[in-house]
């Protein structure tokens, strides 16, 4: 009983809406008691710890696993098609017009051997420069025993110019020796097969005419074939040159060939966002035929010694990526973490987790939005301390600067008096409101100001715009370039105030300058919660007119029980960051 009563109480918290908290205890809008929350309860939240009770958490269905080191293989699995290797692919041609007499080979699909015969072809301009052979080979023969060398050396170089001819007819040198010994012309020239294969296209036929250049036969070896697959763009680092490749086919299961990867190529399909890939697989009995779909399965080893998550466990906001650990005991600890490559059902973490940290697979997003839960709770806390700490200290200096006294009578001149009297009468200033729906009542300010005082005081809340702008991109540089701009503004406004009237706006501004200086973005929202108090009394007062032919725009914060200021149409919290950037309602002023 004792321990109990030693018990301090942090805050008090709506049970039925644990975003409603309050300093003392009371009723939430929904009619029932708060619930208080003790600071033992509540100290692990400093740290980021959550306590959950064990039979909440059993109820939730969490499940962990412990977390390891271990070798990484990223497995993928796809599909491919067969194709002819390019490399073992040859045309067949001829150099000479002519008729095909006669095909030896009349079939696509026929196997056939290096060096035979394909088909038979009469050329005129062939039996032509076989008679002048012959012809020049009998000349030769007739000189060569003259006693002028110019006619020795005249019929060698007809003979040799006839014989060019006749090769680069492709007649082999075997025919033009069979010519020779011959000694009759041939009719037709025969075109012999250049390699072994099968006739994968034959648009010739008998009796057609033929002329150099034109495609005769295509002849493949099918003794080894390409595969070619095509990979997502996330899957190309797991790729390489001479890796090995396993592909199997459909129709015969438990039969695996292997190959390799021997191109990879530099560009992308635009449609598909693929990249295809090049797979060598020999085929010495033939049963992987072109145009056949095919199973490829390719291991690659990502690390030898790596941390390992399931992919489950990754709760991915799109800014970061969190791990939650359990500490035991119901404890839970959220951690970001850094990622490496995904596959297999596991992720690779870089950095954030260890070898032993437990992580939760299951049920973890309940658990990290009570850990957010937890995390807005603890800022309105110290937003609330910082303001009222600021409040207090305005007091004390309003008090100071106000209340000069000689010989026991007041310093303060009759206009000033009459006109503050006026203003307490209206708000009480600028300072904190109570939970409830007493905390969208901002104050307004009515001071007495000149033109030149009031077109410096728009540039102040453009200034203050600029730092709300800063704030939502969290550059604590560009906070800290407004900071700078807002200050050189209220120093020319206080110029221009001699008798003070404007201290209820410059002093609180004043304050909140340092904590926007400070290059600490947590303080600098703190204070800006402050100047925005100054700023939302001033556009609900004095400057209403100017801010809202300016398209400034008021909004409250329930979470930081705080307002701002913008000009942009969509609602940008300065507050609570990137993730709650919508957190907000539009009060109209």
């Amino acid at each position: 009983g004792s321990a109990k009563a030693e018990r301090k109480i942090k805050y008090w918290q709506a049970p039925m809406d644990p975003t409603y908290i309050s300093d003392k205890p009371g009723k939430s809008p929904m009619g029932m008691e708060l619930i208080p929350v003790y600071e033992d309860e509540a100290e692990d939240e400093v740290e980021g710890v959550i306590k959950i009770d064990p039979v909440t958490v059993q109820n939730m269905g969490v499940r962990t696993k412990k977390i390891t080191k271990r070798p990484f293989f990223a497995t993928i699995r796809t599909v491919g098609y067969i194709t002819y290797d390019e490399e073992l692919v040859q045309d067949v041609n001829t150099k000479i017009s002519g008729w095909v007499e006669k095909l030896y080979v009349d079939t696509t699909g026929e196997d056939v051997d290096e060096g035979q015969k394909l088909l038979s072809i009469y050329s005129p301009a062939l039996v032509a420069t076989q008679e002048e052979y012959l012809q020049a080979l009998q000349y030769k023969k007739k000189t060569s025993d003259s006693a002028f060398a110019n006619v020795v050396r005249g019929a060698d170089t007809l003979l040799e110019s006839t014989r060019k001819r006749l090769l680069l007819m492709d007649i082999d040198p075997r025919q033009i020796k069979a010519l020779e010994e011959r000694g009759e012309v041939q009719k037709s020239m025969v075109l012999r097969s250049p390699a072994t294969g099968t006739v994968i296209k034959k648009p010739v036929f008998e009796g057609m005419k033929v002329n150099p250049g034109m495609k005769l036969y295509t002849i493949a070896d099918l003794s080894r074939v390409w595969v070619m697959v095509s990979f997502y763009e996330y899957e190309l680092p797991f790729l390489k040159l001479d890796q090995e490749a396993v592909m199997s086919l459909p129709y015969e299961p438990g039969v695996t060939y292997k190959g390799r990867i021997t191109f990879i190529y530099p560009y992308l399909s635009k449609k598909t966002r693929t990249v295809q890939v090049r797979m060598e697989f020999e085929n010495p009995d033939l049963k992987l035929k072109p145009d056949m779909y095919v199973n490829v399965v390719l291991k690659s080893r990502i690390s030898a010694d790596a941390i390992l998550v399931p992919s489950e466990a990754v709760i991915r906001t799109g800014l970061r990526n969190i791990v939650i650990t359990s500490l035991g005991g119901g404890k839970f600890l959220p951690k970001e973490v850094e990622l490496g490559a995904e596959a297999e059902g596991f992720v690779q973490v870089l950095s954030g987790l260890k070898t032993d940290d437990i992580a939760v697979v299951s049920g973890q997003f309940l658990i990290d939005s009570e850990s957010n839960l937890r995390e807005a709770i603890n800022k309105m806390l110290s937003a609330k301390k910082a303001s009222q700490k600021m409040d207090m200290d305005m007091k004390k200096e309003d008090a100071g600067a106000e209340t000069g006294k000689e010989d026991g009578v007041s310093k303060k001149a009759p206009q000033k008096m009459e006109m503050e009297m006026e203003m307490k009468k209206e708000d009480s200033g600028p300072e904190i409101q109570k939970e409830g729906a007493g905390s969208k009542k901002s104050a307004m300010l009515h001071p007495e100001m000149s033109k030149e005082q009031k077109k410096l005081m728009a540039e102040a809340v453009d200034d203050y715009i600029g730092i709300h702008s800063a704030l939502v991109k969290e550059s604590t540089a560009d906070v800290t370039e407004g900071a700078r701009s807002l200050s050189g503004t209220i120093s020319k406004i206080k110029a221009l105030d001699l008798d003070g009237n404007l201290e209820k706006i410059t002093r609180p501004i004043e304050v909140s300058i340092d904590g926007l200086l400070s290059g600490d973005i947590v303080k600098a929202r703190d204070s800006f919660a402050a100047l925005s108090r100054v700023m939302a009394a001033y556009v609900r007062g004095a400057g209403r007119t100017s801010a809202l032919s300016s398209g400034i725009k008021l909004y409250f914060c329930p979470m930081k029980e705080a307002f701002w200021l913008q000009k942009a149409a969509d609602v940008q919290n300065p507050y609570l960051g990137r993730d709650m950037l919508a957190c907000g309602n539009e009060e109209k002023y």
